[in-house]
Formats: C-alpha cells, structure tokens, sequence
C-alpha cells in the first residue's frame, strides 16, 4: 500500500491500484521536517553520530587486538628451581611444595605485561570522541579526576561550554519546528470547526528551562541591583518568575 499527500489532495494505492483520493482542505503540506542538527544546502542535516564513526572503528580495532593479545598470549609462566618433580605439580591455588634444598626457588614471568603506548592511544581516542560528540564524561556523570569548586555558573558554563552551545543549537532548531507543529495543528482544527483559532493566536513560543543551575541567592541580588539602578518593579517581578500586579 502507498499513500500519496499533497497540499491539496491525497490518494491511497493497493498493489499499483487507486483505491481511495480525496482533498486536503488545509491548503498545506502537514509535514514538518526538522534536522538534527541544521546543515545548509542538505535536507537530512548533520548526523551526531557519524563523525564518529571512524573513531568507533579504531576504538574497537584496538581494543579487539588488546582482547587477542591477553587471550593468547597473556598466560603467566613458571620456572621452578631446585624442586624435585616440580614438573608434574600442578600449580593451583593452596598448592604448597617442600624441598630441602635452600636454593630453591619458583619465578613467575609472562602474563599480562604493561603497555603505557596501548592504554594512551585507546584514552586519546575516547578523549577525540568525547571532544567531537560534545558530551565530556562529566556531562554522562563520569568523574575521574578532581574538578574543584564548581557551584559557580560561569564555572559550570566554562566547563560544559561544547555541550551547551551544542544544545543551544538543538533548541533553536527544535523550537522552530515544534512551532510550525502547532501553527499547522491549530490550524486543521480551525478548519475542521473544531477549536477556532485566529490566525495571530496560532504564535506559540517554545520556553526550555535553563540547563545550568540556578543560585536563587545571586538571582535576588541582581534584581535588588536591578531596581536601585531604576528598573521598573515590575520588570524586575517577571525576570524572577513573579507576577506583578
């Protein structure tokens, strides 16, 4: 089955047959299209995975190669000196050998040694995906090191600044596509006689709360320095999220 919609009129198709037409009385398209992150000239955008796949590719060889090496080659050995029949002793935990030779002695080498030039460049890697996906460990919850005082919110803006213009970007894309929704929305209904609207009260405005926290405290000596410079009491009411009358 196909449907066919245009701003006029639409028409259904079973197995390469019209069954069903008819007309669109909005006088539109009902179809709006929002990119994830805007991207001119194209109509699908910017993908916020598909930069990083060729770092997955390297991560995963990497790490895939890791895994083989400690699957087939990181197997501890040992060398027993001065033990007699030590060879056909299995060597398990609470095992104990006796022996009357002071010489004696069990060496352990093999196993899992370490590589600093592996780790670094599976970190540095991850440090690229991060920094390219915007989202820093610290915005996933992900603390590894001491980051110091940040219940300041230019210390917190400073910290997070990749990951807030990144959702600064989303939410102007966004908010003009859910607007567009609801014009398109409130429209149909007006026509269906439905929910009359005028055309000036389909303007809706999309509000996303602040993802910063707030200090009440800070925000209260603002307004307080707001209103000695002469800001109208009123105003100052609204900023703070208080209705005047």
């Amino acid at each position: 089955m196909t449907e066919v919609t245009s701003a006029g009129a639409w028409q259904r198709y079973e197995d390469k047959q019209l069954v069903a037409e008819g007309r669109l009385p909005w006088g539109f398209l009902p179809v709006v299209h929002i990119q994830n992150i805007a991207q001119p000239y194209y109509y699908e955008g910017l993908s916020d995975v598909e930069p990083l796949i060729p770092m997955q590719d390297e991560l995963n060889t990497r790490l895939s190669d890791r895994a083989s090496r400690i699957t087939f080659q990181s197997f501890k050995m040992y060398l027993g000196k001065g033990i007699e029949g030590f060879e056909e002793k299995p060597v398990a935990p609470g095992r104990m050998w006796y022996t009357d030779n002071p010489e004696a002695a069990i060496e352990e080498f093999g196993g899992d040694a370490a590589t600093p030039s592996e780790g670094l460049h599976i970190a540095e890697i991850r440090e690229a995906m991060d920094k390219v996906s915007a989202v820093t460990p610290i915005v996933a919850g992900v603390l590894k090191n001491k980051l110091g005082n940040l219940t300041s919110a230019v210390a917190l803006r400073l910290t997070l600044m990749g990951m807030l213009s990144k959702n600064e970007r989303k939410r102007f894309t966004y908010s003009d596509g859910l607007k567009r929704i609801c014009r398109m929305v409130l429209e149909m209904l007006d026509t269906a006689n439905i929910y009359k609207t005028r055309d000036e009260d389909r303007n809706v405005e999309i509000i996303f709360p602040s993802p910063l926290p707030e200090n009440m405290m800070e925000k209260l000596k603002e307004a307080q320095i707001k209103k000695e410079l002469g800001v109208p009491t009123g105003q100052v009411l609204r900023e703070l999220g208080y209705e005047s009358r």
